[in-house]
Order: C-alpha cells, then sequence, then structure tokens
C-alpha cells in the first residue's frame, strides 16, 4: 500500500534527522523527501544538532537515541529547555521500559525501534506531524479569539450606544455600561440575567420584547426603527433601535445584539457634534456613526473591511483610521487591486527577485514590505483572483510572505484596511470568494452611508466643494443660488460624494459670475423628478452607471445599456478611461472592472 504524506494545507514541513550512522541519515532523509516533506536536514552528533535546532525551526525532529557517548534522551531534554515545542521521534535499538518512561516524560512523541522499514517512519511522522499542525491551529485560533474578545470588550465598553445581548429565550446575558445607565432611567428592571418577556410589557418599550422574537424567528436584521417612552421623571426620550441576529457558527442564532441610542441627546446643535472629520465633511447622524466606529476601531489593532456604495469615500475612511491608529507615524500604502493586471499583482504586493519571472531585471520591493509598521489599504478587495485570494489568506495568517522567486519567508507588521464595493458575503455564497478569508477581512467592517441617506449634508459638502474648486479654477465663485441648491438635495446621487464633486467642478467651469445657478447643473439632475427617487434608488443599487448619452432631451430616451454607456464615454473621451470615468460619475477601477465583467471589446472604438 502507498503511503500518503501527512501534510494537510499544501505547506512544507521541516525535519531534522539526528543519527551518527551516515546510511540512516540519508536513507530516513530519502524516504521523507520522496513523500514530499521539506526540508529535511541532518546532524550526525549532540553539538551539530544543537547548532542546527538554535538556528532554524523544525515541525519534527527524530532521533537515534544513542549519539557517540552521549544519549538521545539527554538531547532531548535540552531541546526542552530549548523552549523547542516540535515532536521529537526518538530511534532505539534496544527498547525498554525505562527508556521509553524518560522519553515520554520528557514529552517524546513516540519512538520506534531498529531497524526501522518505511513505511514505520512514514506512518509515525505523518502522525507526529498532523498532531503538532493540530496543537498549532488549535494555539493559534485560542490566541485569535483572545484577542477578537478582548478587541470586542474594548468596543464594548467604549460605544456610547447601549448594548444589549439575549438568548434565544430572551435572557439579557449582556449589557454595556451605556446600556445599564440607560435603563437605571427607564426600568431598572432591565439588567443582566433579567428577562425581556417578563419586564418589557409596557407600550413603549414592547418592541423590545416583540422584535428580538422576529429576529429570532426570520433570521433578519432589523436596521432603525425609533421609539418614545418615559423616564422615571417623566421626561420624553427618543430611543433608535437597531437589532441583529447572534450567528452560532453552525447556520443558526444562539440571539439577538440590541443596539440603543437616545436620540434625545443627539440633538443637531448639542456640543461635539462634527461636521468635519479628517477629510470627511458631514454632520447627519450618519456620518456621526462612522465617526465614532472610526475613532474605537482605529486605535485596535486589527482588520477592517471598508464597505459601501462607489463614490462614498472608502479610501478616506482608510486615512481616517490610519490618522487614529498608533501607526499614524508610519506608512499608509494604498493598492487599488484592480487598476493592477492581475499578472503583476502578486509581484506588485509581495515583491520579487531579480530574474523571477521575464523582465524581472531587478529586485523589487513589494507593497507590503513598503508598509511595514504601518498601514496595507487594499481597494477593491473583491475583485481579486483565487491564488491572490490564497496568498492573502496566508499572509494574514502568518505575518510572513514570500517574495516571488524567493525561499525564505519576510515577516512584517503591517495593519491591514480593505474595501469594496460589492457584496462579499454573495460572492462567498456564489464560490468567488474565499469564506475564510472573508471572516479574515471582516473581523470589524466600516459601513459607509450613501449619500442620500445623509440627511443635510449635502448643503455642506456643496460650499466645500465650490470653496475648494473655485479656488483651483481661480475664480471668485462664492456661493450657490437656492433653486440650485435644492435641486441637489433632491437629486438621489448614484455616484455618491464623487459624482456631486464632479457635478460641482462642471458647474464653476461653466459658472461666469459669482453664483451657481440651475443652469450650470447637468439637464438630468435638474430635470429629475423627486417623485422618481424610489425607482431611481432601486435602479441605482442594481446599475450604478449614469447614462453617457448624445445631447438630447432629458427623459425622452430608455435608458441605454451599461455596455453602451462606457462606450460612449470612451468614445467621447478619445479613450482615456480616467476621463471617461470622471464622465460616467464612477471611479476608475469600477470602470476597469465593468470592462472586464462585460468583456467589453474596445477595439470597435476606432480610436
Amino acid at each position: 500500500m502507498q503511503e500518503t504524506s501527512g501534510k494537510t494545507d499544501g505547506e512544507s514541513r521541516a525535519i531534522l534527522i539526528i543519527d551518527d550512522e551516515e546510511s540512516l541519515r540519508l536513507t530516513f532523509q530519502l524516504f521523507l523527501q520522496r513523500q514530499g516533506y521539506g526540508p529535511v536536514m541532518t546532524a550526525s552528533s549532540f553539538e551539530e544538532a544543537l547548532t542546527v535546532i538554535s538556528e532554524n525551526h523544525f515541525d519534527l525532529i527524530i532521533s537515534d537515541i544513542v549519539l557517540e557517548g552521549t544519549s538521545g534522551i539527554d538531547l532531548l531534554r535540552r531541546i526542552r529547555e530549548m523552549g523547542v515545542d516540535c515532536p521529537v521521534v526518538m530511534v532505539t535499538g534496544y527498547p525498554n521500559v525505562e527508556t521509553a518512561s524518560e522519553a515520554v516524560r520528557l514529552g517524546a512523541f513516540d519512538y520506534i525501534s531498529k531497524p526501522v522499514d518505511k513505511d514505520t517512519l512514514l506512518k509515525t511522522a505523518r502522525l507526529a506531524l498532523r498532531q503538532y499542525h493540530l496543537e498549532r491551529e488549535k494555539l493559534r485560533a485560542e490566541k485569535e479569539n483572545q484577542q477578537y474578545r478582548t478587541f470586542l470588550e474594548t468596543i464594548f465598553r467604549s460605544v456610547s450606544d447601549g448594548i444589549i445581548i439575549v438568548d434565544r429565550d430572551l435572557n439579557v446575558i449582556k449589557m454595556n455600561e451605556a446600556g445599564r445607565k440607560l435603563f437605571q432611567e427607564l426600568d431598572p428592571e432591565v439588567t443582566e440575567g433579567a428577562n425581556l418577556r417578563n419586564i418589557c410589557q409596557a407600550d413603549a418599550l414592547c418592541s423590545l420584547r416583540t422584535d428580538p422574537e422576529k429576529v429570532l424567528r426570520t433570521g433578519s436584521e432589523i436596521t432603525e426603527h425609533r421609539i418614545e417612552c418615559k423616564t422615571a421623571e417623566n421626561a420624553t426620550k427618543v430611543l433608535s433601535v437597531c437589532m441583529s441576529p447572534l450567528d452560532d457558527g453552525h447556520g443558526g442564532f444562539k440571539g439577538v445584539v440590541i443596539v440603543i441610542r437616545d436620540m434625545s441627546r443627539d440633538r443637531p446643535r448639542r456640543p461635539g457634534r462634527r461636521s468635519r472629520f479628517h477629510r470627511f465633511i458631514g454632520q447627519s447622524d450618519a456620518m456621526q456613526t462612522v465617526y465614532t466606529m472610526i475613532e474605537n476601531v482605529g486605535k485596535v489593532d486589527t482588520t477592517v473591511l471598508i464597505t459601501g456604495e462607489s463614490g462614498t469615500g472608502k479610501e478616506l475612511a482608510a486615512e481616517a483610521l490610519h490618522e487614529e491608529s498608533h501607526r499614524r507615524n508610519r506608512p499608509l500604502v494604498k493598492v487599488d487591486c484592480t487598476a493592477i493586471p492581475e499578472n503583476l499583482l502578486e509581484s506588485e504586493l509581495f515583491g520579487h527577485r531579480k530574474g523571477a519571472f521575464t523582465g524581472a531585471d531587478r529586485d523589487r520591493m513589494g507593497r507590503i514590505l513598503q508598509a511595514d509598521g504601518g498601514t496595507l489599504f487594499l481597494d477593491e478587495i473583491g475583485d481579486i483572483s483565487t491564488m491572490m485570494q490564497l496568498r492573502l489568506l496566508r499572509f494574514l495568517q502568518e505575518k510572513t510572505f514570500y517574495p516571488v522567486g524567493r525561499d525564505t519567508p519576510i515577516q512584517v507588521d503591517v495593519r491591514v484596511i480593505t474595501a469594496t464595493n460589492v457584496d462579499l458575503k454573495k460572492k462567498v455564497e456564489a464560490g468567488q470568494f474565499r469564506e475564510d478569508l472573508y471572516f479574515r477581512l471582516r473581523v470589524i467592517d466600516v459601513i459607509l452611508p450613501a449619500l442620500r441617506e445623509r440627511e443635510g449634508d449635502i448643503p455642506l459638502l456643496v460650499h466645500h466643494f465650490i470653496g475648494r474648486i473655485a479656488e483651483k479654477l481661480g475664480k471668485k465663485i462664492t456661493g450657490i443660488s437656492d433653486q440650485a441648491l435644492l435641486v441637489l438635495e433632491r437629486y438621489p446621487w448614484p455616484g455618491n460624494v464623487r459624482e456631486l464633486e464632479h457635478v460641482l467642478e462642471r458647474a464653476c467651469v461653466l459658472c461666469e459670475g459669482p453664483t451657481i445657478s440651475t443652469n450650470h447643473l447637468p439637464p438630468e439632475i435638474v430635470n429629475y423628478q423627486a417623485t422618481e427617487q424610489a425607482a431611481a434608488t432601486h435602479q441605482v443599487m442594481a446599475q450604478p452607471v449614469p447614462d453617457v448619452t448624445p445631447a438630447a432631451s432629458p427623459g425622452l430616451q430608455a435608458p441605454l445599456p451599461m455596455e453602451e454607456r462606457i462606450l460612449n464615454a470612451l468614445r467621447k473621451t478619445g479613450g482615456n478611461k480616467a476621463k471617461a470615468a470622471r464622465l460616467l460619475n464612477i471611479d476608475r477601477s469600477t470602470l476597469y472592472r465593468k470592462i472586464k465583467e462585460m468583456n467589453i471589446d474596445l477595439s470597435v472604438l476606432d480610436i
């Protein structure tokens, strides 16, 4: 029967063979190498073995129990004193109870008797490596779980919203300090250990009982609703309540997470309400939540996934997270994964050695090494290939990587932030994105709201952009008419803040006086009907690229297919993709992705 390797994940397994008999060393080495293990190193003496062990990491050590006057038991004892925890298999020509007992006491995995046949050697090696791999995975998982618990506890303590976690029977199993303070005013009976079914009977708080039951029954989130209730002093409070199912990891739900915000203290003019945060502009409730999340998450050195529609400011969020972290004085390295050809992305990220492939005429430091000590921002992460997904997963697990053409690993200290405007969960379900990588990236996610969800932010953004663009253009534009501002406020903005900025840049270019008017705005925005907003919003979510059609009366033509819009934009710009992306009010990386996804033949442009 053919022996199979004990490797479970495609990684190499380093093995050391210690024996003073050269023929046995070489025979064992040959058997193991043919089985795919490696590197397989050898040592002929006690002293040589200690030197090799001190300079290398091994996953398995196989040692003869007699080594030219010294004992393999002594070697095993010294190995453990050095802190080496890999399995050790002893080989003996004279097995006895005392030797076996001492070897086991010192932590030997097993011992095998001479003469050693091939099958016994490979079977013992496979079992030892498998156990060692499982133990390392267990320790790694325990460490990650502890880090994750510490991270969650930090978030749990620091947020100003009340958080309540209940089990399937609606027993309160966890409540943060903000939640305790809130219910001291509303209902002191809502404490850890209490049951919401028994205490939330009043009309005002009944949703704290009925909504969790609905979440558990349907598995769906309740994003937000607002309820009024009275304090013990008869003051009115307005609470914003969100609920999410607590996944048990096996497709079921073991409880519900309830997040409660006291909207009574979130008045527009309350002290501390911010209209600016790093490079963000906005004072809406949605943006206040984003600011708080970035502040809390920035301080914790963990992987972050930024999600949101195109143009919502994912790069700004990455910059803000970096500035809020202890790495702020170290590099922030940005990589647009869709702007780099797939065959070059591996070299771009991990670097390469001279001669690693055709055209590699010098060593190249990859982006990961450039970010050592700082932050690596990977934009459009949802579009990387399966191979790159695997390489990135291993880097996140080990914090080490191999440049292309190099055999020895490089270890770095890098915080990874990723961003995407696609639904990664759906890509996982469709088999297009690795589930294990998805959960690695989404330790915590920062969700950026669409511009249409940011109530009251458009005037702030409009005046900010006008001032900045007018200065750049050298124009004395001081404001915008009320009618033009109203037009901008009622439009749903499929391209979000980026589209608004481009529209205002166009308006500033066209404006010859001090005030931007409706005449300076695009016809499709001026003629947009508010009654069509719901349908338009739905269309935007499914098909975010706006029409680029020849001049015609807005509303009289059916929307062109997306492929035609892209081709029209490229024709108008002479094939310049950066200008075409601006014309379409989308990010350049999104344009590259659309061209690739739709297999658009650019040769038809005849440019």
